[in-house]
Parts: C-alpha cells; sequence; structure tokens
C-alpha cells in the first residue's frame, strides 16, 4: 500500500520496496554487482560513478537499487538527500557530517522502517553483535570484546576517532547519558561543548572534526566499518539538479571539493564507492568550465558491461526503449495495486491503458519526464477505474489524464 500511495501522490520512488517494480536498468545493475560489489570494493578497492538523468528520469528509483544491492553485499549505506539551498561540498567538515548524519541503519523487512545516524548504526551493530539489547554483563561477552580488540588491533587514521568509537559502545553499555551525548556531538562532526571537551579527553578523543580532518575522519569512519564486518561503504548523493544554480566562487568551491571527494574515494576510502547523482546539465555546462573535474569524470562512452571503467551511468540508456520501459512499470504497477486493496482488475483492460498513457506520456508531452509523469498517472488511473467502471482509454482520455498530471507536478 505504502508504494501506491507515495507513487499516485508524488510519482517519486518509495523508500522500500522499488524492487517490485524495477525494470530496465538490470544490466547496469549486475555490471556494478560484477566488477564492484562482489570483487573489487570487496577486496579494499574505491571507485567513483556518476549516475546522469534529467529530473524525474528514475535517479532516486536507481540509487535505491544501489543501496538495496549494497546491503545484500553486506555494505553500509549512507545516502544523503542534498537540500534545495546549500550542497556540502563548500565545507568539507559538511561531507563528513552529511555521511555520518545520513548513515543507515538497516534491517531485513519491509515492515522495519531504516533509521539513520552513525550513532544509531553503531547501536544497532552493537545488538547484533550481542545478539539482542547491551547489558553490563555485555562488558565480558566474548563477542563484545572480540570487537573491541579487532578495532584496536585495526589500522586507524585517527586514534582519537577509534577511541570515540569504543568509548560509544563502553557508555552504551554502561549507559552513561552524559557520555553518550559528548560522544554523539563529536562523532556527528557538530559542534562540541567545553564540558564534551573535558568528558572526551578522559576517554582519549582530543581535538575536534573540522575542515582541515574531515577526509582523514571519513577515512577513519571508513575502516571502523570495515573493522566491524562491514564489506565498505556506499556514499549515494542524490538530486544534484540544485548545483547548477550556485554560480561564481561557491560553484568553484563546490566543484573543487567534489573533484577532492572523488579523489579520495578512490585513493583513500577502502571498499567504498561515492555516487553522485547529477542532471545533464551538470556534465555539459558546469564541469568544462573546471578541467580539473573535467578530467575525472568524462569518459569515451557511458557505463556498461563492456565499458565498466567509465563513471557516467546515464539513465537515458537502459535495457528497455522508452515506450516498452514504460509499458513494462505499468506491467508491475497493476498487481502491486491490486494486492495494496485486494481487488482483481480487468487484466487485459489495464494493461491495454498502461500502452495508450505510455504512448501518450513519451509522445506528446515531449518537454516533461515521461518516466514520473507515466507512473503517477497511470496509478492515479488505475484508482479511478477501481472506484468506478473498468473501461479502456481513449486517446483523448489518455492526454486528459496526462495532461492533468503534467499541470499537477509542475504546480
Amino acid at each position: 500500500r505504502h508504494i501506491v500511495e507515495v507513487l499516485g501522490s508524488t510519482g517519486t520512488p518509495p523508500a522500500r520496496g522499488v524492487q517490485h517494480f524495477n525494470v530496465g536498468n538490470r544490466s547496469l545493475l549486475d555490471a556494478l554487482d560484477t566488477y564492484y560489489f562482489s570483487s573489487y570494493l570487496q577486496d579494499g578497492g574505491g571507485a567513483y560513478k556518476m549516475v546522469i538523468g534529467d529530473y524525474g528520469s528514475g535517479k532516486s528509483h536507481f540509487l535505491y537499487c544501489l543501496r538495496d544491492l549494497a546491503w545484500s553485499r553486506g555494505f553500509a549505506v549512507s545516502k544523503v538527500d542534498l537540500s534545495p539551498v546549500e550542497t556540502p561540498y563548500n565545507d568539507q567538515r559538511l561531507v563528513y557530517a552529511a555521511v555520518a548524519r545520513n548513515l543507515i541503519w538497516h534491517e531485513e523487512g519491509e515492515e522495519i522502517s531504516d533509521e539513520r545516524g552513525l550513532t544509531r548504526f553503531l547501536e544497532g551493530t552493537l545488538q547484533r553483535v550481542l545478539g539482542g539489547p547491551p547489558t553490563l554483563d555485555a562488558l565480558s561477552h566474548p563477542n563484545y570484546t572480540g570487537l573491541v580488540d579487532t578495532l584496536e588491533a585495526t589500522t586507524i587514521d585517527s586514534l582519537a576517532y577509534r577511541n570515540a568509537v569504543i568509548g560509544y559502545f563502553d557508555a552504551l553499555i554502561r549507559d552513561h547519558e552524559e557520555r553518550l551525548d559528548s560522544l554523539t556531538r563529536w562523532l556527528m562532526g557538530s559542534t562540541t561543548t567545553p564540558d564534551d571537551t573535558k568528558i572526551l579527553r578522559e576517554i582519549g578523543v582530543t581535538g575536534k572534526i573540522n575542515r582541515p580532518n574531515a577526509f582523514r575522519m571519513l577515512r577513519s569512519l571508513v575502516q571502523v566499518i570495515r573493522a566491524l564486518s562491514y564489506s565498505g561503504l556506499i556514499l549515494l548523493f542524490d538530486e544534484v539538479d540544485r548545483m547548477a544554480s550556485i554560480g561564481g566562487k561557491a560553484e568553484k568551491l563546490a566543484t573543487d571539493n567534489l573533484r577532492e571527494v572523488i579523489d579520495r574515494t578512490r585513493d583513500d576510502l577502502p571498499g567504498s564507492m561515492f555516487v553522485y547523482a547529477v542532471p545533464p546539465q551538470f556534465i555539459n555546462d558546469i564541469v568544462p568550465r573546471y578541467p580539473a573535474l573535467q578530467q575525472r569524470v568524462r569518459a569515451p562512452g557511458r557505463f556498461s558491461r563492456a565499458n565498466h571503467f567509465s563513471p557516467q551511468i546515464n539513465l537515458e540508456h537502459l535495457d528497455l526503449d522508452e515506450n516498452e520501459l514504460l509499458y513494462a512499470i505499468g506491467e508491475k504497477l497493476i498487481p502491486i495495486y491490486e494486492t495494496a486493496f485486494d481487488v482483481k482488475l480487468n487484466e487485459q483492460i489495464q494493461h491495454a491503458n498502461a500502452a495508450i498513457l505510455a504512448n501518450v506520456a513519451r509522445d506528446v508531452f515531449l518537454d516533461v519526464s515521461h518516466r514520473r509523469l507515466f507512473v503517477k498517472a497511470f496509478v492515479t488511473e488505475l484508482a479511478r477505474q477501481h472506484a468506478g467502471e473498468e473501461h479502456l482509454l481513449t486517446e483523448e482520455e489518455a492526454t486528459a489524464i496526462v495532461r492533468g498530471q503534467v499541470d499537477e507536478l509542475s504546480g
């Protein structure tokens, strides 16, 4: 039901359940799995990719697919949804803070909501290691002592960072709220107080996470994650459409720091992949103004199984042509709607309606994102036909339906 509600309301993908209506990108996901998630990243390599697509073309949907693939391969995932007014790339500390704030604690089962935050991730990991909520007995539990021994034996760039993580586990077990609060602020890259500084020094956590050391701390985070038996960390940065409007000095600073994030991911973050969702305008208009960034993101061809080295994953080139893609999505949505409302629709009629709405969305409204437009229109029409009498749409009806969604999506 959640899938139908979200798609029918906004046309945007729900956070959970995209696998039930995913089509057209299997070759891309399989190539990423073969060459990265199940091999290179597992061995400690680092990589970056750019997902390129217009507004509503499925960038967020594809990132959710990558997230699910990463989880299936044992990776931790941080998915950062950039705000309309800022991008963290103008301050490296903000990059770290965004990653820490959006690190996802994930448990199997679609009925369980994911939670975000580095400290929630650490808490969930500790409970998983112990097999339940921590008690004082956990201090002598062999799984916990083994975890601490592993962290102490692992090479972690920042000794303070390692001490902070071990200290956080210890404070969780001892239910030491004051220490937990201070460690949370430090680990999340937030502003700490003089009282925090005193508490943190007691457990060997000195200094602060700031702009000069932010990437060192991000590397330390990745090293900790791998020491906790995860395969690595996948960084998903979504909706960079806004970056096209920054301009001026802020744009240059943001692109310089983006270049550094790309370089650091590739060279300094073991077992990590940085994935950046961008509109074509970013590649075509902004990148050429900055040669150093252009050298890193330009490619002789788009990403595929035959060219997995390319950093550019272009969502305009999928396994199906546009009409086939929309129709295949429609085929998937019909049983989802039926399950959501415990109803049986006329399959022949609704398949035909999916085809005509796909044609109209694709051929009539050329200046609007066809994929998001079609999804919202079709789910809305399924509800209308469910409430009334099922019938085959005429082209005039389909045009009016899609036009109504165009008006709604454009405000």
